[in-house]
């Protein structure tokens, strides 16, 4: 497409520089993805400044750079390159993305929340599945289409990559996508300029504070989901029972957006109780003024709701009773409470890293009356370190014994991260931890402690088969790791 057209059809103001109707074929902020004929988009980052890379750009004939402000550094290459001045770089990127890769789905879908978001965006493509309809997931677990895998290193991809998988998907004949709305990404406008047809708010608690720097900023870039990406037609698939579901209530009914909830205090998809029995819930439902139970066989309070929360974005108010037989016939998502092995003892995989999340795994886990529980934990490095303590006050909390190892540490000393974690425990409290660091060893241990009927969890990593020390990554999986030492 020709630049000209191309930066006609965005919205945003922007101003150019050395004017040249040049064919483009792509575009990136990863200046190692560059080629002839592409558009570089220089973005300020936490640790980078794109900026800093232009003139490993020189090798390329006719390139587009996007920048923020005419720096020094961008007025000594104004007059090699085609330099777009923008005060909304992220933005800009964003349309011009979704312009070169223009893709033909039918119905999007986007899920936000702390927790759950994996689980529902994997529920749901597997409802999709069940009525064979061609649909892709986007999100922690990468781009997943029919056999397709390409690995995501970011919960909600950069505008320029989600475009172009949208393209192929939409090539492939795909017609519905569901995902993952993470609030960095949100924030970041990487889903700009994207209305989705249904939206969903699972839960709200703490995390990613190193980032949004306070609650209330976490907060509002979860509800600039439905401010800046839904419209009259859109509808909000709500978690009622979540005290913060109060604020999306709220913020649909100014976008008018049509609310579809469920939990307790639904009114379009009531949950009058939860009964756990041997293996299975009770789910006693209350829809369409009429009564009626349904049997689940899962593990947890919290997987029921994310299987409702995907079964009513699938069928919307469609949705009728007979919808509901596909829950038990759903699969849980690598890494969401894996069960890796289940003999004289039980080991789970979860990718619980929020004080949230591991309460509810735990809680979960305590249901089903294990002798002993067992709870391995960590924590990430240049991340919300207020956190840290509240995530080992809750395992200690629903634990008989908590195990700490390093997790990501990244640039962080992995002992001052441990340190952190313990901070504020009671005497009692700092009994039951076992301070241990090295991944590994620490599986080993946890292993070496479990008796019959005991239960062990290992948190944190879930999925993840790799290790972030310093910049470099290190193979490292807890599945692997387990099935090793238990064999």
């Amino acid at each position: 497409m020709k630049l000209f057209k191309l930066l006609n059809k965005c919205k945003v103001k922007f101003s150019i520089l050395n004017k040249n109707n040049i064919d483009i074929k792509g575009i990136s902020t990863s200046s190692n993805q560059i080629k002839s004929n592409y558009i570089f988009g220089a973005i300020k980052g936490t640790k980078f400044n794109g900026e800093d890379f232009i003139d490993s750009l020189k090798k390329f004939k006719e390139i587009v750079v996007i920048v923020k402000t005419l720096s020094k550094k961008v007025k000594e290459i104004k007059n090699k390159f085609i330099v777009i001045i923008c005060k909304d770089v992220d933005i800009l990127i964003a349309e011009i993305a979704s312009i070169l890769y223009k893709s033909n789905i039918k119905e999007m879908i986007a899920v936000t929340g702390t927790n759950g978001k994996t689980s529902v965006a994997s529920y749901t493509k597997q409802i999709w599945e069940s009525k064979n309809i061609k649909c892709a997931s986007v999100g922690t677990l990468g781009f997943q289409y029919n056999k397709y895998f390409h690995e995501s290193f970011l919960t909600t991809p950069l505008p320029e990559i989600l475009h172009e998988k949208l393209l192929l998907f939409s090539k492939e004949r795909c017609k519905h996508v569901i995902i993952e709305a993470s609030s960095i990404g949100i924030h970041k406008k990487r889903l700009h300029p994207i209305k989705f047809q249904k939206i969903c708010f699972t839960n709200f608690s703490r995390d990613h504070l190193d980032y949004h720097k306070n609650f209330k900023n976490y907060l509002n870039a979860k509800l600039d989901l439905v401010r800046n990406h839904t419209n009259n037609n859109s509808i909000a698939v709500i978690n009622s029972d979540n005290k913060y579901s109060r604020y999306f209530y709220a913020i649909c009914k100014k976008q008018k957006v049509k609310i579809l909830d469920f939990g307790k205090k639904a009114s379009f998809l009531k949950i009058k109780k939860i009964l756990k029995e041997e293996k299975k819930f009770l789910v006693k439902l209350f829809f369409k003024n009429r009564l009626f139970t349904i049997e689940l066989r899962c593990l947890s309070e919290f997987q029921i709701y994310n299987q409702i929360s995907a079964l009513v974005l699938v069928y919307g108010d469609r949705l009728k009773l007979e919808n509901f037989d596909i829950l038990n016939v759903l699969n849980d998502p690598k890494g969401r409470l894996e069960k890796v092995y289940d003999k004289e003892y039980k080991i789970f995989i979860d990718y619980a890293h929020t004080p949230d999340a591991l309460r509810n795994v735990l809680k979960s886990l305590k249901n089903n009356i294990p002798k002993k529980i067992i709870t391995l934990i960590g924590c990430g490095g240049d991340r919300d370190k207020g956190k840290r303590h509240l995530l080992t006050k809750q395992a200690v909390k629903f634990s008989d014994l908590v195990i700490l190892a390093d997790d990501n540490p990244r640039n962080e000393d992995p002992s001052k991260i441990r340190l952190d974690m313990i901070k504020g425990l009671k005497h009692e409290e700092i009994r039951k931890v076992f301070n241990i660091g090295d991944r590994e060893k620490a599986i080993t241990k946890g292993i070496k402690l479990l008796k019959k009927g005991d239960v062990f969890l290992i948190a944190g990593k879930g999925h993840e088969n790799y290790q972030i020390f310093k910049n470099k990554k290190v193979f490292f999986s807890d599945h692997k790791t387990v099935l090793r030492i238990v064999k």
